[in-house]
């Protein structure tokens, strides 16, 4: 655990409603607060935005790779003699 800044302190006393003076140590209640929020973890329940972009842009990837390397944009331009009715325009 890194060593909180002396602003971290004093934001967290005035949130318990305490005073905090630099000088002096910090109070062992403070501490032992300090000390259970280190040892927190994230309470996650569902993906936020950017997990489900990432996921999405992953399955596009996916599904751009499965595009097999012979094929070409050209293939879906028709010729001028490929017309609806093989007529040459």
């Amino acid at each position: 655990m890194h060593t909180p800044s002396t602003r971290a302190l004093s934001a967290l006393a005035y949130e318990r409603g305490e005073d905090y003076d630099p000088g002096q140590p910090p109070a062992p209640d403070l501490l032992g607060d300090l000390e259970l929020a280190g040892q927190a973890h994230p309470i996650v329940d569902e993906a936020g935005p950017a997990d489900r972009r990432r996921r999405r842009d992953r399955e596009r990837r996916r599904a751009l790779a499965a595009i097999p390397e012979w094929f070409s944009a050209d293939d879906l331009i028709a010729a001028p003699w490929e017309t609806a009715h093989r007529e040459l325009i």
